[in-house]
């Protein structure tokens, strides 16, 4: 489903990786890990176009991403990244932004399986919780029927018990090829491969 083959990443005269290769199947859970620093979310926006890589390959659904293909490539993928500042007050206006229906109550029970009440909706962001927060804009985001999901740090603001119920409900989605960058140890355990950056 996606494959990476020889790419290198630097920043001016600073190498992050080099020489990294490595393929997701369809249907799989795979976690890049590491250090900060080492390129996790780079490598996240490479294989959408956003950051150039020096040298090698990357091919989703087996086209080659080129400048040409980045568009089509781009709409198969479902990107959640660690850090969201949105224009909107709430999830609902947030569902109303990105232009989805909810599909016959899609988002609630994602929210369910998340541990969330489906009120929570309509509630301020600044009067919910950081986790809350993530959780919503990851329901919503899951609720897009998509085969490709990418998720830069999904635990970063997560207690151990809103993981465990995330973990869950990523390996319960049916048909999704999965790819996310993280450093905890709960997250790591529960995928079914790992890629490593040094």
């Amino acid at each position: 489903m996606i494959k990476c083959n020889d790419i290198s990443l630097s920043f001016g005269k600073k190498k992050i990786f080099e020489h990294v290769s490595f393929h997701v199947e369809e249907g799989e859970f795979l976690t890049i890990k590491g250090e900060s620093g080492t390129g996790k979310s780079s490598l996240l926006k490479m294989i959408q176009g956003y950051v150039p890589f020096l040298n090698g390959e990357i091919s989703v659904k087996g086209e080659l991403l080129t400048e040409k293909s980045i568009s089509g490539i781009r709409n198969d993928i479902i990107w959640i990244p660690q850090n969201v500042n949105l224009p909107v007050k709430n999830g609902v206006e947030l569902v109303q932004l990105m232009g989805l229906n909810n599909n016959n109550g899609l988002i609630e029970s994602l929210l369910d399986q998340l541990g969330l009440e489906s009120k929570i909706l309509h509630k301020d962001f600044q009067k919910v919780s950081g986790g809350q927060k993530q959780r919503i804009i990851i329901a919503i985001c899951l609720s897009i029927n998509k085969p490709i999901v990418l998720m830069d740090e999904p635990t970063s603001s997560l207690d151990e018990n809103a993981i465990q119920l995330l973990i869950h409900t990523m390996k319960s989605l049916k048909g999704k090829t999965i790819l996310t960058a993280s450093h905890n140890i709960t997250w790591i355990e529960n995928s079914d491969r790992i890629i490593e950056l040094n």
